[in-house]
């Protein structure tokens, strides 16, 4: 199931909630536990892949794909801190194909989640994927989607992407709103 939480933003407002990167390490402990299994993914589908480069254009801090000690490496954020500034679906043209992309806490934020999808399989081997799951009211305003794990799984199907790991994390026994999937897809 996939539900559409609210309408979507204006420029000018985006540009205000997007001032800054966003920074995991302001949050709580559900939030670093879900970075730290994202790394770990990233980290195996490098290792498998032998892989060369990777991508996160909506990287916040950075934190996941700057920890990798790749050589190649492309980041980018809505907010103005990296080279590539602006939502995924522009800058993503101007990156060339990588072995892994990351797409971490991002794809809830997009205004057509299939279409960015079909835009990254088209740039990358391999997709390294979180968002929150199964939050049905939501009240995060930069929020415009809530999913379930199979409403996520039929996007991948639709702009073809092929699961091959999918971890489930529930937060919300640390205090906090979010339960996560995780997934790798080739």
């Amino acid at each position: 199931m996939i539900k559409q939480l609210r309408e979507f933003h204006t420029e000018e407002l985006l540009a205000q909630i997007y001032a800054k990167p966003h920074d995991h390490r302001i949050y709580g402990r559900g939030h670093h536990v879900r970075v730290e299994v994202t790394k770990n993914i990233v980290k195996d589908a490098i290792a498998i892949m032998d892989a060369k480069s990777i991508a996160d254009l909506s990287c916040g801090n950075g934190d996941i794909v700057k920890t990798m000690g790749m050589q190649n490496v492309f980041l980018g954020d809505y907010a103005p801190t990296y080279p590539l500034v602006g939502p995924i679906d522009k800058t993503i043209a101007s990156i060339p194909t990588v072995d892994v992309y990351v797409c971490s806490e991002s794809l809830e934020h997009v205004e057509d989640p299939l279409q960015t999808l079909k835009l990254i399989r088209d740039k990358s081997k391999y997709l390294v994927l979180s968002t929150p799951i199964e939050n049905w009211e939501d009240n995060n305003t930069e929020h415009y989607w809530s999913w379930d794990r199979h409403g996520v799984e039929d996007l991948f199907s639709q702009s073809g992407w092929i699961p091959n790991i999918f971890l489930y994390l529930d937060t919300t026994v640390f205090g906090e709103p979010y339960k996560y999937g995780i997934w790798g897809c080739k």
